[in-house]
């Protein structure tokens, strides 16, 4: 099986190298493939591209916003599975991409796990399911998230044939959307139990979060029904008022 690593970077070249620093100096490309698309930066990313050998595979271009390029970056990855690790998403250990690359030889659909949140500094700030206040589901199926999304997006991998592109209509939820269509098609998701990837906790202002709300309300209501998704805003709402999760 050979693993397609799709980050999709924009004026973060810092984030980027953070991203693939993991899989410096690895031999493994009968096993991995990086694939980089870069929105057109200004901050030296695609003279950082041009100049390393990790990856050969990588674009440099303007592009309609992140589903776009995620949509560009499944086009060009080749491999049997693909996995979204955006730039500033990481992993610490490569005996984590070790583990997945075992686990991906087994056969299964897809494959999901937890994530930490760190901050801007790489401090640990808690597992995705401590610090927000949405537990990662012991069994993933694509009735998984209707209370919302509960596996971090850096954190699930899936075979390249059943990873549909996704709907760009989405600024903010395109993401849910993706894994619920993604997982109709799956048979067999395995939970590796462990952290897979870390995410970075930024801001995200009011306006933008009110539009993300609206959004995965009617990416919900679409998959779920409308009576279904009006219970689980109900629920959303208690879990927020009375849940430990941070955010």
């Amino acid at each position: 099986m050979r693993l397609s690593v799709i980050s999709i970077a924009y004026n973060n070249l810092k984030g980027l190298q953070k991203t693939l620093a993991v899989f410096n100096g690895q031999n493994l490309s009968d096993q991995l493939e990086i694939v980089v698309v870069d929105g057109g930066s200004k901050d030296g990313t695609k003279e950082f591209l041009e100049s390393q050998t990790l990856t050969k595979n990588w674009i440099s271009e303007q592009d309609k916003g992140i589903y776009n390029a995620m949509n560009k970056g499944l086009d060009m990855a080749t491999g049997d599975f693909v996995w979204f690790l955006n730039s500033g998403d990481y992993v610490e250990d490569f005996a984590v991409v070790e583990k997945i690359l075992l686990a991906l030889n087994q056969g299964p659909d897809a494959v999901y796990g937890e994530t930490m949140m760190v901050d801007t500094d790489g401090k640990h700030l808690g597992l995705r399911s401590d610090y927000t206040t949405r537990k990662l589901p012991l069994h993933l199926n694509w009735t998984s998230f209707r209370m919302g999304m509960n596996v971090g997006h850096q954190s699930f991998l899936i075979r390249r044939n059943l990873a549909l592109t996704y709907n760009e209509k989405y600024r903010y939820v395109a993401d849910i959307d993706w894994m619920i269509r993604c997982l109709r098609g799956c048979k067999n998701v395995v939970n590796l139990n462990t952290v897979i990837a870390c995410f970075t906790v930024d801001g995200f202002s009011s306006v933008q979060r009110k539009a993300s709300n609206k959004e995965r309300y009617a990416v919900l209501k679409l998959h779920y029904g409308f009576f279904s998704n009006i219970a689980s805003h109900l629920g959303i709402l208690l879990r927020k008022l009375f849940s430990k999760g941070k955010a």
